[in-house]
């Protein structure tokens, strides 16, 4: 059974000239011959930022110097962490012809999608320090963001394919997900903090699994790190996704063509 799973992410991961290739095709495609290009991608982050630091910035007397990185960092994490709702769940349905007709490993398909929200993650960051640069408020990284980006790529991988399965067995599930996706950005706390929470409220958001995959990220961007608590609900939420992955991927590979 395990073996399915490891050889099918082998092959995989063995394309990587093809799903590299197609990510940077995807995100490029769609900017060609405007002004800003590329940079576009980048428009709806910085809007959102600004505005909600702006606003939480004035609730809680915070200075946009405070606000702004923490708010920012937040969606960018989070745009990442969120690929298991959007396009984890979509990433065999909007394949549906190519699997039909090709023996491509099921994994590529994932490994596709990830390059794809990767590319857009590094896009962003380099946005994101611009404006750290222009307000005052950057920060070097802590070197533990070295140690969580391959834990968000496992946790995405993981769930995300699961999110694939599960949505293209119930295609009720493909509709939901990116409602839960909208439900976890108000749950999660990306714009607002945990200053203010206590008893079971705070132990619930703790316990939110996005959120410590967004703080093992944002708090190396904001030059500390991550409490070793997120750090151990992290991996122990990125364990429990392979170990399901494991399982139900070997069992239930096969029927994916059918399901799409």
């Amino acid at each position: 059974m395990l073996q399915k799973a490891i050889k099918d992410f082998k092959n995989g991961w063995s394309l990587y000239y093809v799903w590299v290739y197609q990510a940077y095709h995807d995100i490029t495609a769609k900017y060609k011959r405007t002004v800003l290009g590329t940079f576009w991608i980048a428009g709806t982050m910085v809007i959102t930022s600004v505005s909600l630091a702006l606003i939480f910035g004035a609730l809680f007397h915070q200075k946009l110097q405070v606000a702004l990185p923490y708010v920012m960092a937040g969606i960018l994490v989070f745009g990442m962490a969120s690929y298991v709702f959007y396009d984890g769940a979509e990433m065999f349905m909007n394949s549906g012809g190519i699997i039909k007709n090709h023996a491509y490993p099921f994994t590529f398909y994932a490994f596709h999608t990830i390059c794809k929200s990767f590319f857009m993650f590094l896009h962003n960051l380099v946005v994101y320090w611009i404006f750290m640069v222009l307000i005052g408020a950057f920060a070097i990284p802590h070197w533990s963001i070295l140690l969580a980006i391959p834990v968000v790529f496992l946790f995405i991988f993981s769930w995300g394919m699961l999110a694939g399965m599960l949505a293209a067995r119930f295609r009720d599930m493909r509709i939901m997900l990116p409602y839960l996706g909208q439900l976890f950005s108000m749950l999660t706390p990306i714009f607002w903090r945990t200053d203010t929470l206590s008893g079971p409220i705070l132990l619930a958001v703790n316990l939110n699994p996005i959120f410590d995959i967004v703080q093992i990220v944002r708090m190396p961007l904001l030059g500390s790190m991550a409490s070793p608590v997120m750090w151990e609900l992290s991996l122990i939420y990125t364990a429990l996704g392979i170990l399901l992955w494991v399982l139900l991927f070997s069992m239930f590979r096969r029927r994916i063509p059918f399901w799409v």
